[in-house]
């Protein structure tokens, strides 16, 4: 099954944006979120193309399901199980658990594809291992942080850490947590992710309140309301250079029977496609008018 409104095989090479599936919950301790690009696949076609807000139809922004990446189960998802991509075409990867950041961020850094990274998580993610694993998905972002530079990380949406983490992370990457994105409003992010530099955005699903995101492994107390997430992000794909996205720690295992965990993690995936285009469509005008 492909996710709802990608081009069909014939026309593939027409794509300018990617979606790929990541599913791999080798790093979780919850088993399940290999399972969720299947699921937030199922999840899309309930959903309608069209964009209402908007008006647009997606189906018409030239976007190509690609599948899933082959990996192993249980191991560590190193560089050498993705198979090759095009770096420089913009897509979105569906995982699987959070700790397909790391590889993925990796891959693209190495080949001078992604320079910052910018999470929306209800989680810091900052340990330096958890459950006797060094990749599990809560060290996830402390993994990137080493590999691109603590400067280079800016975590969005934070309500949950532990002390020694919290201690790590105050004074070495910048930090717009859930209390602050509520008091401030998302204006208060977009000051701090302007720039040309190539940005990888990841997105933990938990973001959301369980209420509307419960199939998740760790869900979090008192989250944002989806049209909060999608607010910020087509802020951030407007602001920020953004050339890839993850959409991660969707587990059907752990979902209602409507899966709305899925659904609203297809409805996110929608947002990113459509802040791609608006962004590559404001770029070529303004070129233009050069």
């Amino acid at each position: 099954m492909k996710f709802a409104g990608s081009l069909s095989g014939a026309d593939k090479e027409k794509a300018l944006y990617g979606v790929i599936g990541v599913p791999f919950d080798g790093n979780a301790y919850k088993k399940g979120a290999r399972e969720g690009p299947k699921a937030i696949r199922r999840a899309s076609q309930q959903l309608e193309t069209f964009l209402w807000h908007e008006k647009l139809e997606l189906s018409d922004l030239r976007y190509y399901d690609y599948g899933d990446l082959k990996l192993d189960r249980n191991a560590f998802v190193e560089e050498g199980s993705i198979e090759e991509f095009d770096p420089a075409r913009k897509k979105v990867f569906i995982g699987g658990d959070h700790s397909i950041s790391y590889p993925l961020v990796k891959y693209l850094f190495e080949h001078a594809a992604v320079a910052k990274v910018i999470a929306i998580d209800a989680h810091a993610d900052f340990r330096d291992s958890y459950k006797r694993k060094k990749f599990s998905n809560a060290c996830v972002m402390r993994k990137i942080a080493e590999l691109i530079g603590f400067e280079n990380v800016l975590e969005i949406g934070i309500r949950s850490s532990s002390a020694d983490e919290y201690k790590i992370m105050r004074d070495k990457i910048r930090v717009y947590d859930a209390e602050m994105l509520r008091e401030k409003g998302i204006e208060c992010v977009l000051s701090e992710i302007g720039g040309g530099e190539k940005t990888y955005l990841s997105i933990d699903i938990d973001v959301l309140d369980p209420s509307i995101a419960p199939g998740v492994e760790n869900p979090e107390p008192c989250g944002m309301s989806l049209e909060s997430v999608i607010s910020l992000i087509r802020a951030i794909i407007r602001e920020a250079n953004v050339v890839a996205s993850d959409v991660v720690e969707v587990n059907p295992r752990l979902d209602c029977a409507n899966g709305i965990t899925g659904i609203n993690a297809a409805r996110i995936v929608f947002e990113i496609l459509a802040g791609y285009t608006e962004s590559d469509n404001r770029y070529i005008n303004r070129r233009n008018k050069l």
